[in-house]
């Protein structure tokens, strides 16, 4: 992701019969980026976050766990039947409703250009921290510029930004944040940026964000232990008001959510119908998103990534944390039926986007796609099995959870491993110190030991890097 360098504009000129007027024509055939461009002037200059850094530490209150199973893209392949299975009790849309496949739907094969920047905006419960790891990893290795607010791993794009390193640009935004695409327009323009999201079937994921966000736990103190879908129908039938706007929280609808949904239905008419603006909704994130890709199909969403960014299989690698969990409860059809009912914007989010998913492939080429997928797996599994030693578990996570262990080659060889098993805020709190003191060149002393410990975990990634030592 090497900063794109202008085009020069070419000239030429048109010599008429009796006169000598020349008519230039300029032919733009790209949007120049300069690689001067800096946001210290309106974000303020590195010095200044130093000074404040201590205050802007986050606090527990705002850490979320990032080793639930449910943000591991292992355990969603496992799911992928059932989703399936999901979206067929859902009810049918007549034709005069359904949302216009993408305007580039007959591209063909390789018809596409390759973006240097990416704009991930990450759903919540969709493997998305996961995704976050990866991203973070290559950004450490290449010296990109992400785009936060120091010390948070949640972004507010209206808020007080750290600025990119001198002489750089933003290359990367990836953290919680609720889509605006505006404002992400001036951060990260479309010309150069890879626009994205990742949705999920929405079953699965509204039984994820259940149990994930205490919804789960307020209705047992509620009603008692009760079996899990005898907990859903009791919580729908608390959340469903006749003749009220749509539900939309960390629950119902939260790819919705996340996506902006709100801001853009309050900017609708007034008489218009829910199902219009569901509709109208959909085709607007289709129009600000160039790629959605699809949990249940991690793999494959992250060669055709790769693809549009021009990156390398082994930029992707992600580890499997999980390795045991409590039986995963199924919820009845009838209770399926409902969820579906309710959750009605990430429903038809997830359709369109799931069937258009399809072009993506296309466009990469369905072959080409089939032959990495089976590759990346193999260096994927190859990096893994190196990481752990898979004969000792450690830590209980959430849920009856447990991580493998790290092998000598995970903690001693390659920093990596560690690293993509960190946590959201841990790892945003390095990135931070990193950014602000241009790869550690001026900075003085660890603010503590945990602090000491990644700088040093960074250094080697960066030397690993450097000297082509990544997997």
């Amino acid at each position: 992701m090497v900063p794109i360098k202008p085009k020069q504009l070419k000239y030429f000129g048109v010599t008429a019969l009796s006169l000598t007027l020349i008519f230039v024509l300029h032919y733009i055939t790209q949007t120049p980026v300069s690689s001067e461009t800096s946001f210290v002037s309106s974000h303020g200059s590195p010095e200044d976050f130093q000074a404040t850094s201590e205050d802007l530490v986050s606090t527990p209150e705002d850490i979320v766990s990032t080793s639930e199973d449910s943000d591991n893209p292992s355990s969603h392949e496992d799911n992928h039947e059932s989703s399936e299975g999901e979206i067929e009790a859902s009810q049918e849309t007549s034709d005069s409703k359904q949302v216009a496949a993408s305007q580039d739907s007959g591209a063909e094969e390789g018809s596409f250009q390759t973006k240097q920047n990416l704009m991930f905006v990450k759903t919540h419960k969709c493997g998305t921290s996961t995704l976050v790891n990866v991203f973070y990893l290559l950004g450490v290795r290449r010296r990109l510029n992400f785009v936060i607010n120091p010390y948070t791993h949640k972004v507010n794009v209206n808020g007080r930004l750290l600025p990119p390193r001198p002489g750089g640009q933003y290359n990367i935004q990836c953290q919680h944040g609720t889509f605006r695409p505006g404002k992400e327009h001036e951060i990260l323009p479309k010309e150069t940026s890879l626009y994205v999201t990742i949705l999920r079937s929405p079953v699965s994921h509204f039984t994820s964000a259940f149990n994930f966000f205490g919804a789960a736990n307020m209705i047992k103190k509620k009603y008692g232990e009760q079996e899990l879908d005898v907990l859903v129908g009791k919580y729908l039938s608390e959340r469903v008001e006749p003749d009220k706007p749509p539900v939309i929280n960390m629950e119902v609808n939260s790819a919705a959510r996340d996506l902006g949904y709100k801001t853009f239905a309050q900017a609708l008419p007034s008489d218009m119908t829910l199902e219009d603006k569901i509709s109208s909704f959909v085709s607007h994130i289709d129009k600000e998103l160039d790629y959605v890709m699809i949990t249940e199909r991690m793999d494959e969403s992250l060669v055709i990534l790769k693809e549009y960014l021009g990156w390398e299989l082994s930029d992707l690698f992600y580890l499997n944390r999980m390795v045991s969990s409590k039986p995963k409860a199924v919820l009845s059809e009838q209770t399926q039926h409902r969820v579906l009912e309710i959750d009605a914007i990430d429903r038809q989010l997830y359709e369109h986007f799931n069937r258009t998913f399809e072009q993506h492939i296309e466009r990469v080429g369905r072959e080409k796609v089939e032959n990495l997928v089976e590759e990346f797996r193999r260096m994927r599994s190859e990096f893994e099995d190196k990481c752990f030693d898979k004969t000792r578990e450690v830590q209980r996570g959430p849920y009856g959870s447990a991580s493998w262990a790290l092998s000598d080659y995970g903690e001693n060889k390659n920093q990596a491993c560690s690293f993509l098993q960190e946590g959201d805020v841990l790892l945003t709190t390095a990135i931070t110190d990193l950014q602000i003191s241009y790869d550690y060149k001026n900075i003085n002393a660890c603010k503590s030991a945990g602090n000491c410990i990644m700088q040093a975990t960074i250094r080697k990634i960066q030397q690993d890097y450097d000297n082509n030592r990544i997997t």
